[in-house]
């Protein structure tokens, strides 16, 4: 419910607080470290949300230190990945993901700039390839059961479709949920942008220090 309030919100804020405000909620997995990057939509409708990126978004991404990459663009929408750059190059270039990624087409040698450069080629000629799950930080053998093992029964879906680990998935989870909850409860609560950020940040190394 605080999901559909926090939505409803952003009609009563001014054009930059409304922005900086969606940008966090969509990014606040990538904000707090729990992922190294997350997909947005920035529809180009009457909220003219679209407008309000290009004035606004652009820039306060970069303040919080986000990097952002458009994947496609069309006439009704912009589709961007959002990403930490150390962390998703560490996630990336790990050993396995870097060999399966490299069966795809995907550069040996590349930096994490060529495998986005890559990703982004290949998001318009397939729409959205599956290989995305592993730059948004998916486990690899579910991504890779999700490509190829069609009667492999899913244990679960949430924020990916679990083939393997169940108890880890949920776990995970439950991380990314605490995260939402609590960007929401501080963004309804009207504290500014930057620090709705910074406490986004700060949460994370307290997730990690106790037992979720």
């Amino acid at each position: 419910m605080k999901q559909v309030e926090f939505y409803k919100s952003l009609s009563k804020m001014e054009d930059r607080e409304c922005i900086e405000k969606f940008l966090i909620y969509n990014a606040s997995l990538v904000i707090s470290g729990a992922k190294p990057s997350a997909t947005i939509t920035i529809k180009k409708d009457n909220d003219n949300l679209y407008d309000k990126w290009i004035k606004y978004g652009i820039s306060f991404l970069k303040k919080i230190d986000i990097q952002y990459i458009n994947l496609r663009e069309c006439d009704n929408a912009l589709i961007i990945l959002i990403y930490n750059e150390k962390k998703l190059e560490n996630y990336v270039l790990k050993k396995e993901n870097k060999e399966f990624l490299l069966q795809l087409g995907y550069c040996n040698e590349g930096d994490i700039n060529d495998h986005l450069l890559k990703l982004k080629e290949r998001y318009k000629q397939f729409n959205c390839p599956h290989e995305l799950g592993v730059f948004l930080g998916f486990p690899l053998n579910d991504v890779k059961d999700f490509m190829n093992c069609k009667e492999k029964k899913c244990l679960t879906c949430g924020y990916w479709l679990v083939y393997n680990d169940l108890h880890e998935a949920k776990k995970t989870f439950h991380k990314y949920d605490k995260v939402k909850e609590h960007t929401v409860s501080y963004i309804l609560n009207g504290d500014s942008s930057y620090k709705v950020a910074y406490s986004i940040k700060n949460l994370f190394n307290e997730l990690e220090s106790i037992n979720i």
